[in-house]
C-alpha cells in the first residue's frame, strides 16, 4: 500500500490533535505505527465520570513530530504531494 506525502501529513496532523481512536483508525495509521511515527496510549476519562471505559488513541512520537516538520518544510518542492512518502522516508533512513 502506497501513501503520498499529503496523506501522511494529514494522518500525522490527526494524531497530533488526538482525534483518532485506535479502534477507528484508517489503514495508514498501522503503517505509521510500524515506522515508529505514532504510538497508542490510553486516554483515561475525567475523574468525575462513571462507567466510561479507557479509550486507546493514536499520538505522535518524537520521530512523528520531526516528520511533520520535515514534510511541511518540503511542501515547496514541486510534486511533493504526489511523491510516494514511504519511498522518500525509507531512503532518508537508509542514507542517514
Amino acid at each position: 500500500m502506497e501513501f503520498n506525502n499529503g496523506a501522511v501529513l494529514e494522518a500525522l496532523r490527526l494524531a497530533l490533535h488526538r482525534q483518532i481512536p485506535w479502534h477507528k483508525r484508517p489503514a495508514i495509521f498501522t503503517l505509521l505505527r510500524s515506522h515508529g511515527l505514532i504510538q497508542i496510549v490510553d486516554q483515561k476519562p475525567p475523574p468525575n465520570t462513571k462507567y466510561l471505559p479507557t479509550l486507546q488513541i493514536a499520538v505522535l512520537t518524537d520521530k512523528g513530530q520531526s516528520e511533520i516538520r520535515r514534510i511541511e518544510a518540503s511542501k515547496h518542492v514541486s510534486g511533493w504531494l504526489d511523491d510516494d512518502y514511504f519511498a522518500t522516508f525509507l531512503a532518508g533512513v537508509v542514507l542517514a
